[in-house]
């Protein structure tokens, strides 16, 4: 049985937003010693990284200079449909949950659930450290 521990469980993270201390906080939440993080600013470099980074995971802040955020969660989703994109927000608002959701994101977390982080970005841990999947209320069916 794999462990969180294991490097085989290792997982590629893009992680987008403005602000550094946010990308910190983002990347202490959501990946392991063992992960391989790409860190971006503006949501245009994120679009061109997916396509040379390759990432299992874009984890994207939700207030990004234009082009707006969902615009290019949008893009990604239908270029690269096996990335996960996983919306973080410092504001539960209905609103902006659906909107990204509809854009395509797996999941919208604030941040003040950043401990669901880790699982909303790369679920199948939950399955190696437990034997099952948990379904969060954060993510689309």
């Amino acid at each position: 049985m794999q462990t969180l521990k294991d490097k085989t469980m290792a997982k590629k993270f893009l992680i987008v937003d403005e602000r550094a201390v946010a990308r910190h906080v983002i990347r202490k939440a959501a990946a392991t010693p063992h992960d391989t993080v790409l860190e971006c600013v503006t949501a245009d470099e994120a679009h061109r990284a997916v396509g040379v980074f390759q990432p299992d995971c874009v984890l994207m802040g939700v207030t990004l200079p234009a082009p707006n955020t969902l615009k290019v969660i949008k893009s990604i989703r239908k270029t690269y449909p096996d990335v996960r994109v996983v919306a973080v927000s410092t504001f539960d608002e209905t609103e902006s949950r659906r909107a990204a959701v509809e854009a395509g994101a797996s999941a919208y977390v604030t941040t003040e659930n950043l401990s669901e982080l880790f699982l909303l970005a790369a679920p199948e841990r939950l399955s190696a450290s437990t034997g099952r999947q948990k379904k969060s209320r954060h993510t689309r069916s």
